[in-house]
């Protein structure tokens, strides 16, 4: 175990996002699944711990809560270097969480850097803009007295903010910073990462990035709608639904999109959530997939939960923002990649499902 690295994330897709550039220079990386994980995966030994506080969509009071409660059982001397991990296009309660992990660190500089250049966003003046972001938004003022705002319009820039800074700030940034600090932290090792089919594709995220990416595959595989989370009860593959309608075409049973839909506003965000993950689970359980694409911070969490997957062993990046893991599931080992929302171009999901198809499972897998 090498000097420990923490990431304190507010959602899960963006903890796995942050932590798998160090995973793809060879260190040991474990993410919580929830506050409640992280003693059991600080007990991997891992040279990475990020944690997510699942505290995105809280009120502001019960985020603060949250992010306490996850760093109650870590000692500041335990870690090299902290990264609170914010979302790129600075949701959540940025400031407020980073007030927490800085008295819990002690470490009272903090340097800011959003920006994810590779995928269009940048920091320029002190303000965020690019890609999926609307309009464009001051970083400062999310962040709260004391940071110091990086600007950065390319990776070399975030390469050189690291290697520049002082010695052990609190580094407050996304996948672009969290990158820098891993290249600065090892040497890169072949690229490993593959899926195979069958390949199910849950969606949870209303994103329009994501949505477009749906939209993108949906001549080529069943696609099942959930209204408000809850997707109808069968056989998945029964009568081929897609969003209601039959498709045009004919389509093969490797692969499967479940989508979550408008059903008119009956439930909660929460409540959709884990109607979802209910739903994905049941669905997985009748088709065994060797792969699940969980898209959405909020739904992957819940379906991890639901699925009994607390923590996760980051193996390697199967493309730009999708992490994968190899997990032990109820019908065996499964290859589970996570995506944002707010993440990648029209053809990444049709990327994805290309590849899957071209490396079916022939032989169940090895779990960790």
């Amino acid at each position: 175990m090498r000097n420990r690295i923490l990431i304190v994330a507010d959602d899960l897709t963006g903890a796995l996002d942050s932590a798998v550039g160090f995973a793809a220079r060879g260190w040991c990386v474990n993410v919580a699944h929830s506050p409640d994980a992280v003693t059991p995966a600080l007990a991997q030994a891992s040279d990475v711990l990020a944690i997510n506080t699942a505290s995105r969509e809280l009120d502001e009071a019960a985020a603060v809560a949250q992010v306490t409660r996850a760093l109650s059982c870590l000692a500041p001397g335990m870690f090299r270097i902290v990264l609170k991990k914010v979302d790129s296009r600075l949701k959540g309660h940025i400031a407020s969480e980073t007030a927490v992990v800085a008295r819990w660190s002690g470490r009272v500089r903090q340097v800011v850097c959003p920006a994810i250049p590779a995928m269009g966003r940048t920091v320029r003046g002190g303000v965020l803009q690019g890609h999926g972001i609307d309009r464009p938004v001051a970083v400062a003022p999310r962040c709260g007295e004391g940071c110091v705002v990086a600007d950065a319009g390319h990776d070399g820039e975030i390469d050189a903010l690291v290697a520049n800074a002082p010695e052990g700030p609190l580094w407050v940034g996304a996948r672009g910073l969290a990158f820098a600090l891993a290249r600065r932290c090892g040497v890169a090792r072949p690229d490993i990462a593959t899926v195979h089919a069958p390949l199910m594709i849950a969606n949870g995220s209303r994103d329009r990035v994501t949505l477009a990416q749906i939209a993108a595959i949906g001549d080529r595989v069943p696609l099942v709608a959930a209204p408000d989370g809850q997707a109808p009860d069968g056989n998945a593959f029964d009568g081929q639904i897609f969003d209601g309608q039959a498709p045009e075409q004919t389509v093969s049973a490797d692969a499967l999109v479940v989508t979550i839909t408008d059903g008119g506003g009956a439930r909660t965000g929460a409540q959709a959530a884990l109607c979802f993950a209910q739903s994905v689970v049941r669905m997985a359980r009748d088709m065994r997939p060797a792969s699940l694409l969980l898209c959405g911070g909020e739904s992957a969490y819940a379906t991890l939960d639901q699925l009994g997957i607390h923590s996760l062993q980051v193996i390697a990046e199967l493309r730009a923002g999708l992490p994968l893991c190899l997990v032990q599931t109820p019908w065996g080992p499964v290859r589970i990649v996570t995506k944002s929302g707010g993440f990648g171009g029209a053809d990444l999901l049709a990327q994805v499902l290309a590849a899957a198809r071209q490396d079916p499972l022939s032989e169940p897998e090895q779990g960790h």
